[in-house]
């Protein structure tokens, strides 16, 4: 039997968090290494460095070396999360499909909503429900005490029958014994 409601809901949400996170550690970890447009205000994105030679202590002139981006440290071999890019295609086809599979979770998270109770029924529907539902309730618990009154006085006479039997026995043991 499945779970109720609820409890799948609560699945269905903690996977959709799981997606999240492995979406976004994918995105982050395997993105085509693509340089920031130049911000000439932005140290970081157009740093000074590229553009003028660096001067060393012993008064060389160096360049920067290669041409362009280039990984930073946070993403070698040697960080938490390394970078490793993919080709544009495979990356843009799982892309869509990291993407595919967060809406179809979504949707199946809006499908058990809408199978919640009291969906769609104004407040007093649902007031009204739960009265009638109590009413029931109190009706069932008399008809299980009606019952298990009835069970003890069954179990009483029942026990009358039995002690009646093992008397009648004994008397004729007795009886049967003396003659």
């Amino acid at each position: 039997m499945s779970s109720d409601i609820l409890t799948q809901l609560q699945t269905c949400y903690d996977q959709l968090l799981t997606q999240f996170f492995s979406t976004i550690s994918y995105l982050s970890q395997r993105h085509p290494l693509v340089a920031p447009d130049p911000d000439p205000n932005d140290p970081f994105t157009y740093p000074p460095s590229a553009t003028t030679a660096t001067q060393t202590p012993g008064g060389d002139q160096s360049q920067p070396q290669g041409s362009g981006p280039q990984p930073g440290p946070e993403d070698t071999d040697r960080s938490a999360y390394p970078l490793r890019p993919v080709p544009p295609q495979t990356f843009a086809k799982a892309q869509r499909e990291l993407a595919e599979d967060l809406v179809q979770k979504g949707q199946q998270i809006e499908l058990l909503i809408s199978r919640l109770p009291g969906i769609g029924r104004g407040e007093e529907q649902q007031a009204e429900e739960i009265r009638v539902l109590a009413e029931k309730v109190r009706d069932m618990e008399e008809k299980r005490k009606a019952k298990r009154r009835e069970m003890k006085a069954y179990v009483k006479r029942l026990d009358e029958v039995i002690m009646g039997m093992s008397r009648s026995i004994d008397d004729s043991n007795i009886n049967g014994e003396t003659t």
